[in-house]
């Protein structure tokens, strides 16, 4: 049985104010002071409130979107477009921590849609490629009587506390939904998540091709869409799309969603030493 996702069922978006500052918030300053302290020191850090917080900005930020407030949002027009009454398992990848910390956004899903039998849990803690790992599981636990899922993906911009490398992408309140269905009608069928440590950007074409290979696609024929410092290089290759990395997790998606794509597509993810790629084959090329 194959995964299949319909373009019609991916919706992706940024955000601006999804939800209104109160000033009495400023109140409790003292309490998330305390928790970014905390949380530095459970992970061997030293927190220094005047080089590290960023509570002031996180409580007073007029563009605040928090992840229950976006997903609603993205549902409403994904509900208009397809049936999700019938959805068995409900995803949420994310890199940045949603506003309202310790909010079960997949159950807040699982409650607007309905579904008293589904099934959800969230996927964090492995940097942008948190949404990769999330089609694996996916199609791993989509089996028997579990056909089809709601991905959610999504990352919002204001952090308790100063964050060089979140800084550097300029981040937006950026969201995607999808829907995916064990033989469903979608165009693209999933062809599955491959991650690999020790390699370098010098080293991407060559994965890209290797990858191509193993799929039975040819590489003329796949847009792979990945960061653009990285797309000069392989596009010697074939086509490429860069996404837009403001976007963070849904970049990839948001890219996907997008026309012009070549028969197929392979999404790829480069942290440190480790590539993450996840590939879709056109229905009609199956065999």
């Amino acid at each position: 049985m194959t995964l299949f996702l319909s373009r019609d069922s991916l919706l992706a978006d940024v955000f601006e104010t999804l939800e209104q500052v109160d000033p009495n918030w400023l109140d409790q300053q003292d309490y998330w002071e305390d928790y970014n302290a905390r949380f530095f020191q459970s992970n061997g850090l030293t927190y220094s409130r005047s080089e590290d917080s960023n509570v002031t900005t996180w409580l007073t930020a007029p563009d605040r979107a928090s992840f229950a407030a976006m997903s609603d949002v993205l549902l409403e027009q994904l509900q208009a477009r397809c049936n999700l009454g019938d959805i068995d398992l409900v995803l949420l990848a994310h890199w940045t921590p949603d506003l309202h910390l310790g909010s079960s956004v997949t159950n807040f899903a699982l409650h607007k849609l309905g579904l008293v039998d589904g099934f959800g849990f969230a996927i964090s803690d492995r940097g942008l490629s948190a949404p990769f790992y999330a089609l694996d599981c996916a199609e791993r636990m989509l089996r028997d009587t579990r056909k089809k899922a709601l991905v959610m993906v999504m990352d919002q911009k204001h952090l308790l506390y100063r964050s060089p490398s979140i800084a550097r992408l300029e981040p937006q309140n950026a969201a995607c939904v999808m829907v995916l269905e064990r033989d469903g009608i979608g165009e693209f069928a999933y062809a599955g998540y491959q991650t690999r440590r020790g390699l370098h950007a010098s080293d991407l074409p060559g994965l890209v091709a290797a990858r191509c290979d193993e799929l039975g696609i040819a590489r003329g024929d796949t847009t792979v869409i990945a960061a653009p410092a990285h797309c000069a290089a392989l596009a010697a290759g074939g086509p490429v799309l860069a996404q837009d990395p403001s976007r963070m997790c849904s970049a990839p998606f948001a890219a996907l969603a997008q026309d012009g794509l070549a028969r197929h597509a392979l999404l790829l993810s480069q942290e440190e030493d480790r590539v993450t790629t996840v590939a879709f084959r056109r229905r009609e090329d199956l065999s």
